[in-house]
């Protein structure tokens, strides 16, 4: 398959480990902005090199913006999904359709709608 190839160009950004648990992490509850602090601690096992590196990858694609408060101290740093971010949860919870028909090994999750999965 050819580097310049849509399909695989997309695998290669949402294929990165940690990369949808972001995302997912930044539509739970509702979505809004949420910390850098908020989703590391809600991301159990994820270092912050690996956060950092991967927050700077969705907001270089555009599937999240990230907004720099500096008119209070400490300075408060916010990422958000942005309209394609949204639009990406979609192939996300067809992925967890998919697995849940499927049977992939996983446990039954009790949330069909991912605002409200625990992870």
């Amino acid at each position: 398959m050819d580097d310049n190839c849509t399909v695989f160009r997309t695998v290669d950004l949402v294929s990165k480990k940690w990369t949808m648990v972001i995302l997912l992490e930044l539509y739970r509850d509702g979505g809004g902005p949420k910390r850098y602090s908020t989703i590391k601690n809600e991301i159990l096992g994820i270092t912050p090199k690996v956060l950092s590196t991967r927050l700077k990858e969705l907001v270089k694609h555009d599937l999240i913006t990230k907004e720099i408060d500096v008119s209070s101290f400490p300075i408060k740093t916010e990422y958000e999904l942005t309209e394609m971010g949204i639009d990406f949860i979609k192939v996300i919870k067809e992925i967890k359709e998919w697995a849940l028909r499927w049977k992939v090994d996983n446990r039954v999750c009790a949330q069909l709608d991912c605002s409200e999965c625990n992870l």
